[in-house]
């Protein structure tokens, strides 16, 4: 008769089972089948796309897209005879969900462009895609913007974007001149740079390159994200008042609106590095194909009043008061000049105008209402008729 198995024997088995059935779930997870979203889809180069030729509401206001996945009216592949072609690359604030296709910057610029007397006629296409950056706005322009055969880019530069190329870079396929050749969209691999460590005493320091390693677990990704994993890690919303307690203010790669704050903090420097080097190469792209090429550099709420926006700001990880220092302006119009490019700042005229016209900013919502959109476009139509780029 056989003798039964020993506590070891059993010990290991379920050792081995356990660790069979999180291998398993692992699994299961990573190639679980995304929820997918209203209006975007993932893309295997660009990271994500606007879907082509849907209709949807953001904010209660349509938004619908062109068969080019673009949310503006359909557009010829070439531009017509005596029309000066311009393509803006931005994100949301660009895009402009919750307004309506004509309160955008781009037509709005397009409209005013064509009011002023000028024996050409113009025609600004809107290339905003949410959560874009120059990493993602450079591959664009190769494989969306160039072949629409633009005279003129304009880059609309927004103060995330340092910390979203800084993240993308992390999942990023670079050549050897550090460009991107693709960013996959890989929500696991994103989710392991974004989720926030948990708190943790000096002693429990040397726990994080546990942690980091759990990061890259969907299964543990699954568990933090859950209700009970917050609860026993602490939430992942990082509003001011966690961004404080874990340490991270200042810090790109968590803190959205790190560049916007006053003082030197650590990584910015490296991360301000990654975003340059991305407009650098949007600007020789445009030069390569002679085409003209300018940046435009707009505030966020903070950066205009001390109360603009506080249910936007707040998500943002933001408190109250004015962030006034102008560093990542001068960071940009510095890089402009040596570079060779236009640079047109817009902080002063947003300040000027938001006491007397405001909100340009929603409350609950750090984009821009109708008002501010109207003053973004009076200030980019005004910058390109100051550095004589249209030519009117």
């Amino acid at each position: 008769m056989p003798s039964p198995p020993s506590r070891t024997a059993l010990l290991m088995l379920v050792v081995g089972g356990l660790a069979a059935g999180l291998v398993l779930a692992e699994v299961v997870l990573r190639f679980m089948p995304q929820h997918p979203h209203r209006y975007m889809t993932s893309d295997p180069i660009l990271h994500h796309r606007l879907l082509p030729s849907v209709t949807t509401r953001v904010r209660g206001v349509e938004l619908t897209t062109n068969s080019l996945g673009l949310r503006d009216r359909e557009i010829a592949p070439r531009p017509p005879a005596g029309v000066f072609r311009i393509l803006m690359l931005g994100d949301s604030f660009t895009e402009g969900g919750g307004l309506t296709l004509e309160q955008s910057v781009a037509k709005q610029v397009e409209a005013m462009l064509n009011h002023a007397p000028c024996p050409r006629r113009f025609e600004v296409i809107n290339g905003g895609v949410s959560s874009y950056s120059p990493i993602l706005e450079y591959l664009f322009l190769k494989r969306v913007g160039l072949p629409l055969d633009p005279d003129l880019v304009v880059l609309n530069f927004d103060m995330t974007d340092v910390h979203d190329d800084l993240v993308r870079t992390g999942i990023a396929r670079l050549n050897a001149q550090g460009l991107p050749l693709a960013v996959p969209s890989d929500r696991r691999k994103e989710a392991a740079l974004l989720l926030p460590p948990f708190p943790k005493t000096a002693s429990l320091r040397f726990l994080d390159p546990v942690e980091a390693l759990l990061n890259r677990s969907k299964l543990y990704q699954s568990v933090r994200t859950s209700p009970g994993g917050q609860a026993l890690f602490g939430s992942l919303t990082l509003t001011p008042e966690r961004l404080e307690e874990l340490g991270l203010v200042g810090n790109p790669r968590y803190d959205i609106e790190a560049v916007t704050r006053s003082g030197d903090f650590p990584g910015q420097a490296d991360a301000w590095r990654l975003t340059e080097r991305y407009i650098s190469a949007i600007h020789a792209l445009a030069q390569v194909h002679r085409r003209s090429f300018a940046l435009v550099l707009y505030p966020h709420a903070q950066q205009v009043s001390a109360g603009a926006s506080p249910g936007g700001r707040r998500r943002h990880g933001l408190g109250p008061g004015l962030h006034g220092s102008e560093r990542p302006f001068q960071i940009v119009t510095d890089l402009g000049r040596r570079e060779g490019f236009p640079v047109i700042n817009l902080l002063r005229l947003f300040r000027e105008r938001e006491p007397r016209e405001g909100p340009l900013f929603w409350t609950d919502d750090i984009h821009h209402t109708p008002a501010g959109a109207r003053v973004f476009a009076e200030g980019v139509a005004a910058g390109l008729r100051d550095h004589d780029l249209v030519g009117c």
